[in-house]
């Protein structure tokens, strides 16, 4: 059954998502792992998304080798990932989307 959505993070809003950058980081303490551009892809459950992460550096190719530098964006694949509610923020600068209570108080 489809998750109907809590408005709280929206279907393709831009947010900042923590997310490992290297190997080692991900073996290390994930409440320090950066904050990193993505966008909201669905709600997934009462306080998990699916989100993007569109940092260029950690694309792949479809057969999942690292990019080279100048691949077209077209034929980039952008890691994905499941997080709950503390690890997503609205992206710094980025308004609100009307009618939600995304970034009330921050």
């Amino acid at each position: 059954m489809h998750q109907v959505s809590d408005g709280k993070f929206p279907d393709n809003s831009p947010v900042e998502v923590r997310f490992p950058r290297t190997e080692q980081q991900e073996q290390g303490d994930r409440s320090a792992w950066p904050w990193l551009p993505g966008s909201i892809l669905s709600q997934c459950g009462p306080d998990e998304w699916y989100v993007c992460v569109e940092v260029r550096e950690l694309a792949v190719l479809r057969d999942g080798r690292r990019a080279p530098r100048r691949t077209a964006s077209r034929n980039l694949y952008y890691p994905c990932c499941y997080r709950d509610s503390s690890e997503i923020r609205p992206r710094a600068g980025d308004r609100p989307v009307p009618g939600t209570d995304g970034g009330a108080g921050q």
